[in-house]
């Protein structure tokens, strides 16, 4: 019997296993991971990283600000609204990533293989028993190889086709976050602008109010020094003194960071100084007018609510969750074909090409398989119930912003009559020291009430303009158009002039809720090519045909006429009944003429209220 001999190991084999051995020691004790603070470089490199982008050259401010160049501005420069728009573009690059999962796989591979001693063999013969005694080689002891392999499994591809669907929806659900963010972030700017007003009215009032009460109380000072008056009217006098001196401060402190607030929102870099441009005072005719019906603003909320829309899309990715998890389910099919080619001299053909299919399928995991679907379709369940409860909740917030509109508006009268009554009083004050009969701290505290009134007066209209505004932002309305030609603050300034001046014809021709609940005729007959208008189910008394209905078993016409085609929200049911589920048919007329009439199919019991909850 032939054997290979063994071929003499070099003396400084150990050796070498041995510095092997401890480099690896090395090497993997160097691996070891331990906490490492920043450094100060780093921090400063942060720093000055950040800065460059929040201190970032802007279009310069050449005059006065406008409220609608502070939305503009707020718009463009904005650091939440850019994190919303990198999200949108971070959601779209996904979805293109997504698209590529859906192709097959094409794996290209070259290497080398070499060894330093022959790769022989014996060969065992099988009927006697014995070794053929022969050592032979069918491999080269330097070969090199190349491979181009195609595969695709077609179960792979249907779940990357569901994912990137819901990849898809995920850039709408960006999109409406990003509405939601615009929407409250010109709210933010319409009460910041009207504060940083009033408080560019009375802070140059208070400056010179507050030196003549200084002034005063040198005197009260001096006349207490020289006994002129009794010492309880000098002391009660500097008491009033300073309470009125206390009470500026006050309205200072609470004016004083308006205008920052504004720069903020207008993404200027902090400490920027600029002006802003004063409208006329404020009268008690200086209401804005909402002629916008309630019914109508709460239907166009439940169809354009940035939040309503984000949990439909929620809805249709939940949906594709169940149908990937339901397809993970199936058996796969690898189909697959490659091009290969090896050095070998001992091969036949050392380029050849070959292909296959093979079916894999884990039976095991039928046995979860009612418990997917029933947890998949508890998912679904989720979404919706919570998509009702939060247009509920949007109803409720509709309303509320109404009441407090209106309750705001005739707070806002009453100040303004007010603030008109203090000035005429101070005017008596002023006329009456001038001939003797008044003294100064008569005249002092006259100004002081006319100047808080002032204030009041136009914190309350700060307040009546975030109110209007929390209308429009309940209602869901965009004050921009979807597509603006240009970037630059000119264009942004237009079209928020002309969304915030159209804003209520957009959200007035959205139909009344009430109108929008008529059930849809629901028959098994075919349908005819044009549309019918909607019948009320046929009676068994007037109708001969509608009798052998009961006799099948079905659902007497009565029960079917029970189901009021027209109803309020107040009068939908807590829990829909069975005869309640039939699916109604939601239409509504938009703003312009152009534009075609949507038309959705909801079922009723979609529409009814589950309980009551907020939307934060």
């Amino acid at each position: 019997m032939t054997r290979f001999a063994s071929s003499p190991r070099p003396r400084g084999h150990k050796v070498r296993a041995s510095f092997a051995l401890a480099a690896a020691a090395l090497l993997a004790s160097g691996c070891s991971v331990s906490p490492k603070p920043l450094t100060d470089d780093e921090n400063v490199s942060r720093l000055r990283e950040d800065m460059s982008v929040i201190m970032a050259p802007q279009e310069p401010i050449t005059g006065p600000v406008s409220m609608h160049e502070a939305m503009a501005r707020a718009i463009k420069y904005n650091l939440d609204e850019r994190v919303k728009l990198m999200e949108m573009a971070v959601a779209n690059q996904q979805l293109d990533l997504s698209r590529f999962d859906m192709l097959p796989r094409l794996v290209a591979g070259a290497g080398y293989t070499g060894r330093n001693n022959e790769s022989g063999s014996e060969s065992l013969n099988l009927a006697t028993g014995r070794r053929t005694g022969e050592s032979t080689t069918a491999t080269d002891r330097h070969r090199r190889t190349a491979d181009l392999g195609f595969t695709w499994n077609v179960l792979d591809f249907g779940v990357s086709y569901l994912r990137a669907r819901q990849n898809s929806n995920l850039v709408l659900i960006a999109d409406e976050r990003r509405r939601r963010v615009v929407q409250g972030i010109l709210q933010d700017v319409r009460t910041s602008y009207w504060r940083a007003v009033a408080a560019e009215r009375l802070l140059k009032r208070i400056e010179p109010l507050e030196k003549r009460i200084e002034a005063a109380r040198k005197n009260a000072n001096a006349m207490e020094a020289q006994r002129v008056q009794a010492p309880l009217q000098t002391l009660s006098y500097q008491r009033a003194l300073v309470d009125t001196l206390r009470q500026l401060q006050t309205l200072r402190r609470e004016l004083v960071a308006a205008k920052s607030q504004l720069g903020a929102l207008m993404g200027l870099p902090p400490g920027e100084n600029f002006t802003i441009q004063m409208p006329p005072d404020v009268t008690g005719k200086d209401v804005p007018a909402i002629t916008t019906s309630v019914d109508s603003l709460e239907t166009y909320a439940l169809l354009n609510r940035p939040e309503l829309l984000e949990e439909s899309y929620n809805a249709r990715i939940t949906a594709d969750e169940t149908r990937r998890a339901l397809l993970k389910l199936l058996p796969g099919i690898d189909l697959n074909a490659g091009l290969h080619y090896d050095s070998n001299s001992y091969l036949l053909n050392q380029r050849w090409a070959d292909y296959g299919a093979r079916v894999s399928w884990n039976i095991l995991s039928l046995a979860s398989a009612p418990d997917t679907h029933a947890f998949s379709k508890a998912q679904e369940e989720l979404v919706a119930f919570r998509r009702q409860a939060l247009s509920v909740a949007v109803l409720s917030q509709v309303r509320v912003a109404m009441v407090q509109f209106r309750e705001l508006s005739q707070e806002f009268s009453l100040n303004a009559d007010q603030a008109a009554i203090d000035r005429r009083i101070r005017q008596q004050y002023v006329n009456s020291s001038t001939v003797g009969q008044q003294g100064d701290m008569s005249v002092i505290q006259a100004e002081v009430s006319e100047l808080v009134s002032d204030l009041r007066r136009d914190l309350v209209y700060a307040d009546l303009q975030n109110a209007y505004a929390r209308v429009m932002v309940s209602a869901g309305v965009d004050p921009m158009p979807e597509a603006v030609p240009s970037q630059d603050l000119t264009t942004l300034r237009q079209a928020v002039s002309d969304g915030l001046g159209a804003w209520q014809q957009k959200a007035g021709g959205t139909a009344r809720l009430q109108d929008l609940l008529v059930p849809a005729a629901t028959t098994s007959e075919k349908a005819p090519s044009e549309k019918a208008p909607v019948e009320k189910a046929a009676d068994p008394k007037t109708d001969p045909k509608a009798a052998p209905v009961a006799a099948r078993g079905e659902e007497p016409a009565e029960r079917k006429a029970a189901v009021p085609e027209r109803m309020t929200v107040a009068e939908l049911p807590q829990q829909p009944t069975a005869s309640m589920t039939a699916p109604m048919t939601v239409s509504y007329s938009p703003s312009t003429r152009s534009e075609p009439v949507k038309v959705y199919s909801v079922p009723l019991s979609a529409l009814a209220p589950v309980g009551r909850s907020t939307v934060r």
